[in-house]
């Protein structure tokens, strides 16, 4: 209920029995008790950000160059669509195996080379209530700009473009093909600008999808893993103002200042608990540790339902011909199993904290920083929540 005024300038006629005295005291009690239990009952609830988002999604693909023996360098972004536009667009959707050599892909049983479908419209038009802020986003270690969809189509919704490079360095290629590549920080951290540039170009051009879509001066990292170590570097550019690493490696240099959220699996058997803490407690600015019951280091990506549902998935064809290592095959299932919670249901987690810590890093509405979830909000998962700065 909103503040109780009494009206102004006109004065109430009295009655012989004082009836119309009484009915406006009624009134006034009324009110009274009303914003009473309104200020009991505190601030009004907030977007539910672990939802989709007011946004229907598009997505379109940028040309980031050569990337030397690789080919080109690509990156995929999700995008707010136009939701009077979209119809007539096709359904995202892409193959497991969509990173590996044709030759690779052509011996890959078509059980574990599944079809991922997002829900976002190839193509379609951007919507006209942007611009809307970048966020940059870099993959893990063996793992592909492709395999986070899901999440960062969610994030697009609620007013992100999100941009999702292709970091072949240490991707799944490099992997499958025992290929000896020199992977830097500095390399990383220049594909990721790079990605940026890409994208305000892509901005700037009538012909585009993302035309007049998105903003530059509002820019934000994310990474998974061995990405998270990228996103946290980003923040020495003044352009990138917060950054969100999921189970992340810690920064290559010192840390920032600049508002940070780290998110972490109690389960995980790389970046474990112990291991973030001690990233968390050396970021001196506004940080925010959330850890997360019953998953593990891979619960984010699109693979993780396929390693589940039997047979280890595209990663348990990849060990059986030795195209990965046994250490990154451990890694890439941690979080996958019948022991853990479906990651479908901790996806609506991981962007209900993303989101927040985006929309507040970035000054969005003056949003708050992220909250300890409500006692309802995620039954299924035991949280643990620490800020500090």
């Amino acid at each position: 209920m909103g503040e109780y005024r009494p009206a102004l300038g006109r004065r109430p006629q009295r009655g012989r029995n004082g009836a119309t005295r009484r009915a406006g005291a009624a009134a006034l009690c009324l009110a009274t008790l009303g914003a009473l239990c309104a200020a009991c009952a505190g601030p009004p609830a907030g977007p539910d950000l672990a939802r989709p988002g007011p946004y229907p999604v598009g997505v379109t693909t940028l040309d980031l160059g050569s990337a030397g023996p690789f080919g080109e360098r690509d990156a995929t972004v999700f995008y707010p669509a136009d939701a009077s536009r979209i119809a007539g667009h096709e359904r995202f959707s892409y193959e497991l195996g969509a990173p590996l050599p044709r030759a690779l892909v052509a011996i890959v049983p078509p059980k574990y080379n599944s079809t991922i479908s997002v829900d976002a419209s190839v193509g379609a038009p951007g919507s006209g209530a942007g611009p809307f802020p970048i966020v940059l986003f870099s993959h893990g270690f063996g793992a592909s700009r492709l395999y986070y969809s899901h999440l960062l189509a969610g994030i697009a919704s609620w007013g992100f473009v999100v941009v999702s490079a292709d970091y072949l360095e240490r991707g799944l290629l490099v992997q499958a093909t025992h290929a000896t590549v020199v992977d830097t920080p500095a390399l990383d951290l220049h594909t990721m600008l790079a990605s940026l540039s890409a994208t305000e170009a892509a901005s700037s051009d009538p012909s585009s999808p993302l035309h007049h879509l998105a903003d530059g001066q509002e820019v934000a990292a994310v990474g998974h893993s061995a990405g998270g170590q990228t996103a946290f570097d980003a923040l020495a550019d003044p352009r990138v103002k917060t950054a969100v690493g999921w189970a992340p490696v810690g920064p290559s240099g010192p840390p920032s200042h600049k508002p940070v959220l780290i998110i972490g699996e109690q389960q995980d058997v790389a970046l474990t608990p112990a291991i973030l803490t001690g990233e968390f407690d050396r970021f001196p600015g506004p940080a925010t540790l959330v850890e997360i019951s019953g998953e593990g280091h891979n619960s984010y990506t699109d693979l993780c339902p396929s390693i589940r549902s039997g047979g280890g998935g595209l990663v348990g064809f990849a060990l059986s011909l030795h195209l990965i290592s046994g250490a990154l095959g451990k890694l890439a299932v941690n979080g996958c199993t019948a022991r853990n919670l479906p990651a479908p249901d901790f996806w609506p987690v991981v962007q209900d904290y993303t989101v927040a810590a985006l929309r507040h890093g970035l000054g969005l509405d003056h949003q708050p920083p992220p909250a300890p979830p409500g006692p309802h909000q995620f039954p299924q998962f035991t949280i643990t929540f620490r800020q500090h700065g």
